[in-house]
């Protein structure tokens, strides 16, 4: 091989690096935003597991209220 076509694939080799380096660049930031949005639903799944378990809980007091006496 001489010289120019050392060069010309030493060129190439350093534009496919760049690209990938770019790549990994990009599926980080995806990988970064997609772990905030996992812990903002993680927040809302509690969230709404906390106001579910308090409707119950209204819901039996609402329940005893209305029920019959045994002797009724």
């Amino acid at each position: 091989m001489n010289t120019l076509e050392l060069q010309s694939r030493i060129d190439e080799l350093e534009m496919k690096s760049q690209f990938q380096e770019d790549t990994i660049d990009a599926l980080n930031q995806a990988l970064v935003t997609q772990q905030k949005d996992i812990l903002l639903l993680k927040d809302q799944i509690r969230l709404l597991a906390k106001q579910i378990e308090t409707a119950k809980q209204q819901q039996q007091g609402i329940r005893d209220i209305n029920e019959r006496p045994p002797h009724y």
